[in-house]
């Protein structure tokens, strides 16, 4: 800042002042783009977007956010920089667009609004030195560009205490290498020691390292061989307007011949089918931009046994689903170039752009199939090296033994015996949700009926989490059920920034890191999923998935069996003529009352019912007792209140919360509704009521309520048809007399 720095402190904010109206004036910036180069093959896989004043100025661009900072006009800045950024669109060949922001710009409220403006593969690339108090916070405000589809990179990691922590906390897509840790590496062996250690823990996270600052070719050549993935610099292109070209210090022979006898000897130390397609997926991701997975056939179906740099993992896939399946079930290597134009590609992560799919053969058998997916197209090189890569799998496959089952089977042992003992639907799912918690190590389960998803108080939950699974929507749900249609589970894959819950947002959005959505089957129908998630990454594998996927499968017919068991129960409890409650019923329900509750019961008789079965029928006497049940039913407004207990004998039970229910109220309206109704027949209704005294067992009470319905019947024969209810006195009343 030689410019300003020798100035007083006044004269300097002037000076500063007129310096950042120059910039954020419209046209005041320009923009240009640095490419950033896989060295596997040396394509373009993005640019870093930068900005120049368009007239000289005696501050260089690294300083303009120191100034800005210290008048508070950062945001204002940064705003000027995207803006100058958009106006020329996106890059060529659908390659990443990198914007440096600041935690202070994603914070602004009106810093989205930007996001419509700027190209749709974009990478925030987070530039601030100082350290992040509140990560949540900014996560928070992450959150809104994420969601738009824009991924997240830390920017001049190793540079500090600061920006490491950056990386350990927000576990980014891309990791830049400060220029500091690359200047003469090839001589310095704390840096290399350092670069290796980010390289390594970048690996394990998902995440692609990219070495910024190159400028010699023994630099390079040193990263290459330490499989940093991809770099920029001014030895690869300087800035330039947009789309500048690179150079060609890569080499074309180095950038197409890859490392494969390093990957060969790795191949052949592993020593199961699981082992040697890790380090296939392991080696092919180091290449930069790519997404592998190796997938073989079990028991009909393709199980993933090793992936990278994927959100999600759709395993047990049918070998008629997606391009993966297609490629199995042919035998023969598919690439897509835009896979916008695939209509059966299944989506494991957002913004790929191509995928490359070569099945793997075993003594001309095809076992399996190798995937890679890419976010920008795939050169000839890289297509080569994964043919390569399928080959020297395929021939180590054939090596290997398929591996004897990996269920631990006894982990399950204690859950089936105690499902399996379990008649009652409740019950059911809460067992499978403790034992999904338990098999999966994750906090938070839900188990959801498909006929339940749109009624979130219906849904079972379990956990921290529960309230976030209790509001995922209905299209949420629905899009979980259409993924989950030819697999067997989907998963997180425990890497990248988190937002590898991409199947709900209600979840992500309350800081959801992990998932696992398995279908519930019943003889062959899907009738729900089970969802398990938790706010921190679980790193997931068949170990852990397959128990789970068995624990569904046993779910799905623990759930069919108790729902028949309940069925069953409900009709032994049910008149079948009638639908309402039988003689059974009623009597379990009066065993349910507690002691003190106040109640009424109503004992209802047919008078003269033999009479309408003899002169209309059986046929007859069954519409009666129907329309009767049916009467009762409207007038109490409660199916459960009403009960047949004999042939032409009903019951009723009357609750008042807490008071002595208006049984006489009731009774009369009974009289109204349904002893008009049998006038019709040429019969009546007696009816008589006892009120549950203090105390007393309801066993009594319903002998009082029988005395009162045969003095009514007597009443009634010998008084005519206008006397049909009597009334017992509650006690209070009997002993103030």
């Amino acid at each position: 800042m030689d410019g300003i720095g020798r100035r007083t402190t006044s004269e300097r904010d002037a000076a500063a002042t007129r310096l950042l109206d120059r910039l954020v004036a419209p046209g005041g910036l320009r923009a240009v783009f640095q490419p950033i180069v896989r060295m596997a093959d040396g394509e373009v896989v993005g640019y870093e977007a930068l900005c120049r004043s368009v007239e000289p100025e005696p501050v260089a661009p690294s300083d303009w956010f120191v100034l800005a900072s210290r008048l508070d006009r950062r945001v204002e800045l940064e705003r000027a920089c995207l803006l100058a950024v958009a106006e020329h669109g996106a890059p060529p060949r659908d390659a990443l667009l990198f914007v440096n922001v600041s935690p202070a710009l994603l914070a602004h409220p009106d810093s989205v609004q930007l996001r419509d403006r700027l190209p749709r593969r974009l990478v925030l690339e987070l530039t601030e030195r100082e350290e992040i108090d509140d990560v949540v916070a900014l996560r928070q405000s992450c959150a809104p560009w994420l969601r738009s589809g824009a991924r997240l990179a830390i920017d001049d990691a190793g540079a500090g205490y600061s920006s490491l922590k950056q990386v350990v906390e927000l576990l980014p897509e891309f990791v830049k290498i400060d220029r500091s840790l690359i200047v003469d590496i090839h001589r310095d062996r704390h840096r290399q020691a350092l670069v290796a250690a980010l390289v390594g823990f970048a690996s394990e996270i998902g995440a692609n390292v990219i070495a910024e600052g190159v400028e010699s070719r023994a630099e390079l050549a040193w990263l290459r061989d330490a499989d940093v993935a991809l770099a920029q610099g001014f030895l690869l292109g300087r800035p330039d307007a947009p789309w500048p070209s690179t150079t060609d210090h890569l080499g074309p022979r180095q950038a197409r011949e890859p490392q494969l006898d390093k990957l060969a000897a790795r191949i052949d130390a592993a020593r199961s089918r699981r082992g040697a397609c890790e380090a296939v997926a392991a080696h092919l991701f180091r290449q930069g931009g790519l997404m592998p997975s190796a997938y073989l056939e079990e028991g009909g179906r393709l199980r993933c046994q090793a992936q990278r740099g994927l959100w999600q993992v759709l395993d047990g896939m049918v070998p008629t689903a997606g391009i993966t399946g297609r490629t199995f079930r042919t035998g023969l290597e598919h690439y897509v170039d835009d896979i916008t134009a695939a209509p059966d590609y299944l989506e494991a992560i957002p913004g790929v752009v191509s995928e490359l799919c070569v099945p793997l053969r075993t003594d001309d058998l095809t076992v399996g199939a190798l995937n890679v997916e890419s976010l920008v197209p795939l050169s000839e090189a890289v297509r080569a090296e994964v043919r390569a890569c399928a080959e020297l799998l395929g021939h180590r496959l054939g090596d290997l033994a398929p591996e004897q089952s990996r269920v631990p089977l006894r982990r399950l042992a204690r859950t089936a015996a105690s499902l399996a003992a379990v008649e009652d639907a409740g019950r059911t799912i809460d067992a499978v949700l403790a034992a999904a918690r338990e098999l999966s190590n994750m906090g938070s389960a839900m188990l959801v009926l498909e006929d339940e998803w749109s009624d979130g108080e219906r849904r079972h939950t379990a956990g921290p989490l529960s309230a976030a699974l209790d509001a995922m929507t209905v299209a949420e749900l629905a899009h979980l059920s259409n993924v989950l249609e030819p697999l067997t589970s989907c998963y997180t894959a425990g890497e990248a920034t988190g937002r590898s819950v991409t199947a709900s947002e209600t979840l992500r959005d309350v800081g959801a890191r992990s998932l696992v959505a398995l279908p519930i089957t019943a003889r062959g129908r899907r009738t729900g999923l089970l969802i398990l998630t938790d706010s921190t990454p679980v790193a997931l594998g068949p170990e852990q998935v397959e128990p789970l996927e068995l624990l569904a499968v046993l779910a799905g017919s623990c759930l069919e069996t108790a729902a028949t068991v309940e069925e069953l129960r409900r009709q032994a409890r049910r008149d079948a003529l009638t639908g309402i409650g039988n003689h059974s019923a009623f009597h379990e329900r009066l065993r349910s009352i507690p002691a003190d509750e106040p109640v009424a019961l109503l004992m209802l008789d047919i008078d003269r019912f033999k009479q309408v079965n003899d002169t209309g029928g059986h046929l007859l006497g069954d519409q009666v007792l129907r329309e009767v049940s049916d009467g009762l039913r409207r007038v109490l407004g409660d199916p459960e209140a009403v009960y047949r207990i004999g042939g032409d004998e009903f019951a009723v039970l009357l609750f008042a919360q807490g008071v002595p229910p208006d049984a006489h109220t009731t009774a009369a309206a009974i009289q109204r509704r349904v002893g008009t109704l049998l006038a019709g027949y040429g019969s009546a209704l007696s009816i008589g009521v006892a009120h549950r005294r203090h105390g007393e067992a309801l066993i009594d009470a319903l002998e009082r309520a029988d005395a009162q319905l045969y003095l009514a019947k007597a009443t009634g024969a010998a008084g005519g048809a206008s006397v049909r209810h009597r009334l017992d006195r509650p006690a209070e009343t009997a002993s103030a007399r």
